[in-house]
Protein backbone atom coordinates (compact mmCIF):
# COMPACT_ATOMS: atom_id res chain seq x y z
CA UNK A 1 0.00 0.00 0.00
CA UNK A 2 1.30 3.41 -1.03
CA UNK A 3 2.99 5.51 1.88
CA UNK A 4 0.55 8.52 1.29
CA UNK A 5 -2.80 7.57 0.61
CA UNK A 6 -5.34 10.14 -0.81
CA UNK A 7 -8.34 8.23 0.89
CA UNK A 8 -8.97 7.49 4.40
CA UNK A 9 -11.39 5.05 5.62
CA UNK A 10 -13.46 6.82 8.94
CA UNK A 11 -15.04 4.13 10.82
CA UNK A 12 -18.04 5.93 11.67
CA UNK A 13 -18.60 6.82 7.84
CA UNK A 14 -18.35 2.91 7.87
CA UNK A 15 -20.95 2.61 10.24
CA UNK A 16 -22.90 4.79 8.60
CA UNK A 17 -22.54 2.78 5.33
CA UNK A 18 -23.91 -0.54 7.23
CA UNK A 19 -27.27 1.10 8.29
CA UNK A 20 -26.10 2.43 11.41
CA UNK A 21 -25.33 -1.42 12.76
CA UNK A 22 -22.47 -1.61 14.78
CA UNK A 23 -20.16 -4.35 13.24
CA UNK A 24 -17.22 -4.01 15.84
CA UNK A 25 -14.57 -3.37 12.61
CA UNK A 26 -11.25 -4.41 13.66
CA UNK A 27 -8.36 -2.11 12.57
CA UNK A 28 -8.12 -1.83 9.00
CA UNK A 29 -5.61 -0.42 6.93
CA UNK A 30 -7.66 1.57 5.01
CA UNK A 31 -8.07 3.93 8.48
CA UNK A 32 -5.19 5.00 9.11
CA UNK A 33 -3.09 7.46 6.75
CA UNK A 34 0.51 6.16 5.64
CA UNK A 35 2.00 7.95 8.05
CA UNK A 36 0.18 6.22 11.26
CA UNK A 37 -0.55 2.77 9.76
CA UNK A 38 -0.10 -0.24 12.26
CA UNK A 39 3.53 -2.37 11.12
CA UNK A 40 3.53 -6.01 12.28
CA UNK A 41 5.76 -5.32 14.73
CA UNK A 42 3.11 -2.34 16.19
CA UNK A 43 0.38 -4.72 16.18
CA UNK A 44 -1.04 -5.93 19.59
CA UNK A 45 0.33 -8.45 21.45
CA UNK A 46 -2.11 -10.45 23.67
CA UNK A 47 -2.92 -13.35 26.61
CA UNK A 48 -5.48 -15.38 27.69
CA UNK A 49 -5.26 -17.53 30.55
CA UNK A 50 -8.64 -19.60 31.35
CA UNK A 51 -9.15 -22.06 33.98
CA UNK A 52 -11.50 -25.48 34.53
CA UNK A 53 -12.32 -26.94 37.92
CA UNK A 54 -12.48 -30.60 39.03
CA UNK A 55 -9.70 -32.77 36.61
CA UNK A 56 -10.82 -34.40 33.01
CA UNK A 57 -11.60 -38.02 32.91
CA UNK A 58 -8.52 -40.49 32.50
CA UNK A 59 -10.21 -43.52 32.55
CA UNK A 60 -6.98 -46.35 32.68
CA UNK A 61 -6.34 -48.49 29.38
CA UNK A 62 -7.62 -51.01 31.33
CA UNK A 63 -11.10 -49.30 30.98
CA UNK A 64 -13.69 -49.65 28.09
CA UNK A 65 -14.06 -45.80 27.46
CA UNK A 66 -10.25 -44.85 27.57
CA UNK A 67 -9.63 -44.85 23.48
CA UNK A 68 -13.28 -42.85 23.35
CA UNK A 69 -12.70 -40.03 26.49
CA UNK A 70 -9.13 -40.21 28.00
CA UNK A 71 -8.52 -36.48 27.77
CA UNK A 72 -4.66 -36.81 27.14
CA UNK A 73 -4.16 -37.60 23.83
CA UNK A 74 -2.69 -41.32 21.94
CA UNK A 75 0.56 -40.53 21.18
CA UNK A 76 3.27 -38.22 22.03
CA UNK A 77 5.46 -35.31 19.48
CA UNK A 78 3.31 -34.98 16.51
CA UNK A 79 2.04 -38.29 16.13
CA UNK A 80 -0.90 -38.18 18.64
CA UNK A 81 -4.14 -39.15 17.82
CA UNK A 82 -7.22 -37.13 19.03
CA UNK A 83 -10.30 -38.76 20.03
CA UNK A 84 -14.18 -38.50 20.61
CA UNK A 85 -12.95 -35.87 23.93
CA UNK A 86 -11.08 -34.13 21.73
CA UNK A 87 -11.94 -34.52 18.38
CA UNK A 88 -13.21 -29.97 18.00
CA UNK A 89 -9.10 -29.81 18.33
CA UNK A 90 -8.39 -31.94 15.16
CA UNK A 91 -8.60 -28.36 12.62
CA UNK A 92 -6.52 -26.34 14.91
CA UNK A 93 -3.79 -28.87 15.13
CA UNK A 94 -1.18 -26.25 13.50
CA UNK A 95 -2.55 -23.87 16.45
CA UNK A 96 -1.88 -25.53 19.82
CA UNK A 97 0.07 -27.69 21.61
CA UNK A 98 -0.93 -30.37 24.15
CA UNK A 99 0.79 -30.47 27.51
CA UNK A 100 1.05 -33.02 30.47
CA UNK A 101 3.62 -33.24 33.33
CA UNK A 102 2.91 -29.43 34.18
CA UNK A 103 2.37 -28.35 37.77
CA UNK A 104 3.31 -26.19 40.74
CA UNK A 105 5.04 -27.38 43.17
CA UNK A 106 3.49 -26.11 46.20
CA UNK A 107 0.29 -27.21 44.64
CA UNK A 108 0.81 -30.80 45.30
CA UNK A 109 1.29 -30.00 48.87
CA UNK A 110 -2.48 -28.68 48.91
CA UNK A 111 -6.18 -29.88 48.40
CA UNK A 112 -6.89 -30.61 45.58
CA UNK A 113 -9.63 -28.26 45.04
CA UNK A 114 -7.69 -25.56 46.43
CA UNK A 115 -5.07 -25.02 44.18
CA UNK A 116 -7.33 -22.28 41.44
CA UNK A 117 -5.79 -19.99 44.15
CA UNK A 118 -2.46 -20.39 42.47
CA UNK A 119 -3.06 -21.84 38.89
CA UNK A 120 -1.52 -18.36 37.69
CA UNK A 121 0.76 -17.13 40.73
CA UNK A 122 2.41 -20.45 41.84
CA UNK A 123 2.28 -18.88 45.33
CA UNK A 124 1.46 -20.29 48.78
CA UNK A 125 -1.79 -19.19 49.80
CA UNK A 126 -2.60 -18.52 53.34
CA UNK A 127 -6.11 -19.94 54.22
CA UNK A 128 -6.41 -17.12 57.13
CA UNK A 129 -5.44 -13.96 55.33
CA UNK A 130 -6.17 -15.19 51.92
CA UNK A 131 -2.67 -14.19 50.88
CA UNK A 132 -1.65 -14.88 47.46
CA UNK A 133 1.35 -13.50 45.42
CA UNK A 134 1.18 -11.67 42.03
CA UNK A 135 -0.79 -13.55 39.20
CA UNK A 136 1.00 -13.65 36.43
CA UNK A 137 -1.67 -11.96 33.98
CA UNK A 138 -1.04 -8.86 35.73
CA UNK A 139 2.37 -8.81 35.67
CA UNK A 140 1.87 -8.69 31.59
CA UNK A 141 -0.71 -6.29 32.44
CA UNK A 142 1.26 -3.58 33.91
CA UNK A 143 3.60 -3.59 30.76
CA UNK A 144 1.04 -3.86 28.07
CA UNK A 145 -2.31 -2.81 29.38
CA UNK A 146 -1.64 1.13 29.49
CA UNK A 147 -2.97 1.98 25.55
CA UNK A 148 -6.20 -0.01 26.55
CA UNK A 149 -9.26 0.89 28.21
CA UNK A 150 -9.14 -1.63 30.06
CA UNK A 151 -5.80 -2.60 31.57
CA UNK A 152 -6.80 -6.26 31.87
CA UNK A 153 -10.37 -8.17 32.33
CA UNK A 154 -11.77 -10.67 34.94
CA UNK A 155 -14.01 -13.37 34.13
CA UNK A 156 -15.86 -15.71 36.13
CA UNK A 157 -18.68 -17.63 35.84
CA UNK A 158 -18.73 -17.12 39.65
CA UNK A 159 -18.30 -13.69 39.96
CA UNK A 160 -16.30 -11.73 42.75
CA UNK A 161 -13.40 -12.88 44.33
CA UNK A 162 -14.93 -16.15 46.43
CA UNK A 163 -13.17 -17.39 49.73
CA UNK A 164 -9.57 -18.96 50.19
CA UNK A 165 -9.47 -22.58 48.60
CA UNK A 166 -12.44 -21.65 46.57
CA UNK A 167 -11.62 -18.36 44.51
CA UNK A 168 -13.81 -16.94 42.09
CA UNK A 169 -10.69 -14.87 40.54
CA UNK A 170 -7.54 -15.85 38.46
CA UNK A 171 -6.32 -12.45 39.12
CA UNK A 172 -4.08 -11.61 41.75
CA UNK A 173 -2.39 -7.60 42.54
CA UNK A 174 0.98 -7.17 43.36
CA UNK A 175 0.47 -7.48 47.07
CA UNK A 176 -1.53 -10.33 46.40
CA UNK A 177 -5.34 -9.49 46.51
CA UNK A 178 -7.33 -10.72 45.04
CA UNK A 179 -9.18 -8.92 41.69
CA UNK A 180 -12.94 -9.27 41.75
CA UNK A 181 -13.97 -10.80 38.52
CA UNK A 182 -17.00 -10.38 36.40
CA UNK A 183 -19.80 -12.90 35.75
CA UNK A 184 -22.49 -10.89 34.14
CA UNK A 185 -22.40 -10.92 30.41
CA UNK A 186 -24.20 -7.94 29.79
CA UNK A 187 -22.32 -5.65 33.07
CA UNK A 188 -19.15 -6.74 30.96
CA UNK A 189 -20.79 -5.71 27.43
CA UNK A 190 -21.66 -2.13 29.20
CA UNK A 191 -18.40 -1.44 30.58
CA UNK A 192 -16.01 -2.16 27.26
CA UNK A 193 -19.04 -1.18 24.41
CA UNK A 194 -22.26 -0.11 26.16
CA UNK A 195 -23.54 4.17 26.26
CA UNK A 196 -22.53 5.72 28.69
CA UNK A 197 -25.70 7.20 30.84
CA UNK A 198 -24.07 9.90 32.10
CA UNK A 199 -23.03 13.05 30.16
CA UNK A 200 -19.15 13.90 30.24
CA UNK A 201 -20.08 16.57 32.67
CA UNK A 202 -21.42 14.11 35.68
CA UNK A 203 -19.14 11.43 34.92
CA UNK A 204 -16.10 14.31 35.49
CA UNK A 205 -17.98 15.38 38.43
CA UNK A 206 -18.07 11.57 39.89
CA UNK A 207 -14.47 10.99 39.71
CA UNK A 208 -13.60 14.38 41.33
CA UNK A 209 -16.04 12.97 44.10
CA UNK A 210 -14.17 9.90 44.29
CA UNK A 211 -10.77 11.08 43.81
CA UNK A 212 -11.55 13.92 47.20
CA UNK A 213 -13.21 10.87 48.96
CA UNK A 214 -9.58 8.84 48.59
CA UNK A 215 -7.85 11.91 49.32
CA UNK A 216 -9.78 11.97 52.60
CA UNK A 217 -9.39 7.95 53.74
CA UNK A 218 -5.48 8.33 52.40
CA UNK A 219 -4.66 11.00 54.92
CA UNK A 220 -6.80 9.76 58.05
CA UNK A 221 -4.95 6.55 56.94
CA UNK A 222 -1.47 8.12 57.33
CA UNK A 223 -2.48 10.08 60.85
CA UNK A 224 -3.65 6.50 62.30
CA UNK A 225 -0.33 4.67 61.10
CA UNK A 226 1.73 6.01 64.01
CA UNK A 227 -1.18 4.86 66.84
CA UNK A 228 -0.81 1.14 65.00
CA UNK A 229 1.39 -1.92 66.28
CA UNK A 230 3.43 -3.62 63.79
CA UNK A 231 0.80 -6.14 62.78
CA UNK A 232 -1.49 -3.57 62.36
CA UNK A 233 0.35 -1.42 60.40
CA UNK A 234 1.59 -4.09 57.95
CA UNK A 235 -2.32 -4.49 57.49
CA UNK A 236 -2.85 -0.75 56.93
CA UNK A 237 0.07 -0.59 54.36
CA UNK A 238 -1.76 -3.61 52.60
CA UNK A 239 -4.77 -1.44 52.67
CA UNK A 240 -2.99 1.97 51.21
CA UNK A 241 -1.13 -0.19 48.63
CA UNK A 242 -4.81 -0.91 47.54
CA UNK A 243 -6.22 2.30 47.73
CA UNK A 244 -3.22 3.81 45.52
CA UNK A 245 -3.92 1.00 43.08
CA UNK A 246 -7.70 2.65 43.37
CA UNK A 247 -5.76 5.84 42.92
CA UNK A 248 -4.42 5.05 39.50
CA UNK A 249 -7.44 3.01 38.17
CA UNK A 250 -9.54 6.54 38.53
CA UNK A 251 -6.50 8.23 36.84
CA UNK A 252 -7.14 5.54 33.89
CA UNK A 253 -10.95 6.58 34.03
CA UNK A 254 -10.02 9.87 33.13
CA UNK A 255 -7.84 9.33 30.63
CA UNK A 256 -10.02 7.62 28.55
CA UNK A 257 -13.21 9.87 29.32
CA UNK A 258 -13.05 11.83 25.80
CA UNK A 259 -12.38 8.52 24.32
CA UNK A 260 -15.11 6.66 22.36
CA UNK A 261 -16.08 2.75 23.02
CA UNK A 262 -15.59 0.25 20.33
CA UNK A 263 -18.69 -0.20 18.97
CA UNK A 264 -20.08 -3.83 18.70
CA UNK A 265 -23.13 -5.10 17.99
CA UNK A 266 -25.34 -6.08 20.92
CA UNK A 267 -26.90 -8.74 18.69
CA UNK A 268 -23.75 -10.60 18.33
CA UNK A 269 -23.94 -11.60 21.79
CA UNK A 270 -26.88 -12.81 23.97
CA UNK A 271 -26.64 -10.25 26.46
CA UNK A 272 -29.04 -11.72 28.73
CA UNK A 273 -27.50 -15.36 28.81
CA UNK A 274 -27.12 -16.26 32.57
CA UNK A 275 -25.41 -19.39 34.22
CA UNK A 276 -29.13 -20.83 34.37
CA UNK A 277 -29.01 -20.70 30.47
CA UNK A 278 -25.99 -22.77 30.81
CA UNK A 279 -25.29 -23.25 26.85
CA UNK A 280 -25.76 -20.00 26.04
CA UNK A 281 -23.72 -18.43 28.43
CA UNK A 282 -20.47 -20.20 27.95
CA UNK A 283 -20.95 -19.01 24.35
CA UNK A 284 -21.88 -16.08 25.24
CA UNK A 285 -18.40 -15.35 27.17
CA UNK A 286 -16.42 -16.31 24.53
CA UNK A 287 -18.19 -14.34 22.55
CA UNK A 288 -17.56 -11.21 24.61
CA UNK A 289 -13.45 -11.89 24.96
CA UNK A 290 -13.47 -12.11 21.30
CA UNK A 291 -14.79 -8.78 20.93
CA UNK A 292 -12.80 -7.53 23.54
CA UNK A 293 -9.39 -8.56 21.59
CA UNK A 294 -10.64 -7.82 18.43
CA UNK A 295 -11.44 -4.37 18.85
CA UNK A 296 -8.33 -3.92 21.38
CA UNK A 297 -10.67 -2.74 24.18
CA UNK A 298 -7.93 -4.86 26.42
CA UNK A 299 -5.18 -6.83 25.81
CA UNK A 300 -5.24 -9.28 28.72
CA UNK A 301 -8.36 -11.80 29.98
CA UNK A 302 -8.71 -14.13 32.21
CA UNK A 303 -11.49 -16.41 32.60
CA UNK A 304 -12.21 -19.34 35.17
CA UNK A 305 -14.49 -21.75 33.48
CA UNK A 306 -16.18 -23.03 36.76
CA UNK A 307 -15.37 -23.18 41.08
CA UNK A 308 -13.82 -25.59 42.33
CA UNK A 309 -15.64 -28.09 44.43
CA UNK A 310 -19.52 -28.87 44.59
CA UNK A 311 -22.36 -26.68 46.17
CA UNK A 312 -21.52 -23.67 43.45
CA UNK A 313 -24.03 -22.43 40.96
CA UNK A 314 -21.15 -23.68 38.21
CA UNK A 315 -21.02 -27.26 39.55
CA UNK A 316 -24.69 -27.66 37.77
CA UNK A 317 -23.81 -26.65 34.25
CA UNK A 318 -23.43 -30.23 33.41
CA UNK A 319 -27.14 -30.77 34.55
CA UNK A 320 -28.13 -28.70 30.78
CA UNK A 321 -26.54 -31.74 28.88
CA UNK A 322 -28.15 -34.35 30.78
CA UNK A 323 -25.40 -35.12 33.47
CA UNK A 324 -24.47 -35.22 36.87
CA UNK A 325 -23.44 -32.13 38.24
CA UNK A 326 -19.71 -31.67 37.95
CA UNK A 327 -18.55 -32.58 40.99
CA UNK A 328 -20.67 -36.10 41.16
CA UNK A 329 -19.10 -36.78 37.58
CA UNK A 330 -15.47 -35.69 38.88
CA UNK A 331 -15.91 -38.18 41.83
CA UNK A 332 -17.45 -41.25 39.45
CA UNK A 333 -20.41 -41.41 41.72
CA UNK A 334 -23.13 -42.97 40.28
CA UNK A 335 -21.99 -42.21 36.87
CA UNK A 336 -18.70 -43.55 34.61
CA UNK A 337 -15.89 -42.09 32.06
CA UNK A 338 -18.16 -41.36 29.02
CA UNK A 339 -20.38 -38.85 30.75
CA UNK A 340 -17.20 -37.15 32.65
CA UNK A 341 -15.59 -36.99 29.04
CA UNK A 342 -19.10 -36.13 27.42
CA UNK A 343 -18.53 -33.04 29.97
CA UNK A 344 -14.93 -32.27 28.63
CA UNK A 345 -16.16 -32.69 25.23
CA UNK A 346 -18.63 -30.26 25.45
CA UNK A 347 -16.01 -27.48 27.08
CA UNK A 348 -13.87 -28.93 24.03
CA UNK A 349 -16.23 -27.70 21.63
CA UNK A 350 -16.64 -24.32 22.83
CA UNK A 351 -12.64 -23.95 23.22
CA UNK A 352 -12.13 -24.67 19.53
CA UNK A 353 -15.12 -22.53 18.77
CA UNK A 354 -13.61 -19.76 20.76
CA UNK A 355 -10.30 -20.36 18.50
CA UNK A 356 -12.21 -20.63 15.24
CA UNK A 357 -13.70 -16.46 15.89
CA UNK A 358 -10.26 -15.50 16.85
CA UNK A 359 -8.73 -17.88 13.51
CA UNK A 360 -10.63 -16.01 11.31
CA UNK A 361 -10.19 -12.56 12.48
CA UNK A 362 -7.54 -10.71 10.04
CA UNK A 363 -5.28 -8.90 11.36
CA UNK A 364 -2.05 -7.77 9.52
CA UNK A 365 -1.00 -10.08 7.55
CA UNK A 366 -2.22 -12.90 9.89
CA UNK A 367 -5.08 -13.33 12.45
CA UNK A 368 -6.20 -12.19 15.89
CA UNK A 369 -5.55 -15.96 17.21
CA UNK A 370 -1.69 -15.16 15.69
CA UNK A 371 -0.85 -12.57 18.30
CA UNK A 372 -2.78 -13.86 21.02
CA UNK A 373 -1.38 -16.77 23.71
CA UNK A 374 -3.81 -19.01 25.20
CA UNK A 375 -3.18 -21.15 28.34
CA UNK A 376 -6.53 -22.98 28.64
CA UNK A 377 -6.36 -25.82 31.85
CA UNK A 378 -6.97 -27.25 35.05
CA UNK A 379 -5.42 -27.27 38.29
CA UNK A 380 -6.00 -30.59 38.78
CA UNK A 381 -5.62 -34.08 36.45
CA UNK A 382 -8.06 -35.96 38.42
CA UNK A 383 -10.62 -34.43 41.41
CA UNK A 384 -7.74 -34.57 44.14
CA UNK A 385 -4.56 -34.61 42.64
CA UNK A 386 -2.83 -31.29 41.88
CA UNK A 387 -0.23 -32.38 39.37
CA UNK A 388 -0.13 -33.67 35.90
CA UNK A 389 -1.90 -30.50 34.96
CA UNK A 390 -4.25 -30.92 31.42
CA UNK A 391 -3.47 -28.24 29.72
CA UNK A 392 -3.36 -26.78 26.18
CA UNK A 393 -1.41 -23.52 24.71
CA UNK A 394 -2.54 -21.65 21.45
CA UNK A 395 -2.37 -19.27 19.52
CA UNK A 396 0.66 -17.14 18.83
CA UNK A 397 1.93 -18.41 15.81
CA UNK A 398 3.18 -14.86 14.74
CA UNK A 399 5.05 -14.44 17.83
CA UNK A 400 7.31 -17.42 17.70
CA UNK A 401 5.21 -20.39 19.48
CA UNK A 402 5.00 -23.43 17.54
CA UNK A 403 2.68 -26.15 17.86
CA UNK A 404 1.54 -29.20 16.44
CA UNK A 405 2.78 -31.23 19.44
CA UNK A 406 1.51 -33.16 22.62
CA UNK A 407 4.76 -32.77 24.96
CA UNK A 408 5.51 -34.52 28.21
CA UNK A 409 7.00 -33.20 31.06
CA UNK A 410 8.81 -34.67 34.29
CA UNK A 411 7.26 -32.62 36.70
CA UNK A 412 10.74 -33.13 39.14
CA UNK A 413 12.04 -31.35 36.69
CA UNK A 414 10.02 -28.75 34.89
CA UNK A 415 7.49 -26.36 36.31
CA UNK A 416 4.41 -24.85 34.85
CA UNK A 417 5.97 -21.21 35.59
CA UNK A 418 8.68 -22.13 33.64
CA UNK A 419 5.92 -21.97 30.60
CA UNK A 420 4.85 -18.89 32.38
CA UNK A 421 8.14 -16.98 31.82
CA UNK A 422 8.02 -17.92 27.82
CA UNK A 423 4.60 -16.59 27.53
CA UNK A 424 5.64 -13.73 29.52
CA UNK A 425 8.47 -13.11 26.83
CA UNK A 426 6.31 -13.77 23.86
CA UNK A 427 4.12 -10.85 24.75
CA UNK A 428 6.66 -8.38 24.92
CA UNK A 429 7.26 -9.00 28.86
CA UNK A 430 11.04 -9.22 28.99
CA UNK A 431 11.13 -11.44 32.16
CA UNK A 432 13.87 -14.09 34.00
CA UNK A 433 11.90 -15.97 36.34
CA UNK A 434 8.36 -15.95 37.75
CA UNK A 435 7.07 -18.09 40.81
CA UNK A 436 9.04 -20.78 41.26
CA UNK A 437 10.46 -21.51 37.38
CA UNK A 438 13.91 -22.85 37.09
CA UNK A 439 14.44 -21.16 33.74
CA UNK A 440 11.83 -21.16 30.92
CA UNK A 441 10.47 -23.49 27.95
CA UNK A 442 11.32 -22.20 24.89
CA UNK A 443 11.68 -25.67 23.94
CA UNK A 444 8.29 -25.71 23.28
CA UNK A 445 7.91 -22.16 22.00
CA UNK A 446 10.74 -21.90 19.05
CA UNK A 447 11.11 -25.71 18.25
Amino acid sequence: MPANKSWHLNRRDVLRGTGGIALGLPFLEGMSTGSDAKSETDLPKRVCCMFFPNGVALPPKSNEHHDDWHWFPDGEGSDYTLNKSTASFEKHRGDITFLSGLSHPTGRKMAGHGVSDIFLTAGLVDPNAYSNTVSMDQVIADQIGEDTRLKSLALSCGGGVGTSGRTHTLSFTKNGQPIPAEDSIRRSFNLMFGKDSTSLKEARRELVLKKSMLDRVLEDSRSLKNKLNSRDQQKLDEYLSSMRDYERRIQRMESWLTKPKAEVDEASISLDATRSTMEDYVRATYDLMFHAFQTDTTRVITHMLGIEGGGSKTDHFPEALGLQNHHSLSHRKGCDFKDWGVWDQFMNQNLAYFLDRLKNAQEGDGSVLDRTVIMYGCGTSTTHLARNYPLILAGGGKLGISHGQFRKFDENKTSLSNMFVSMMNAVGVPTKNFGDSTGDLNEIFYS
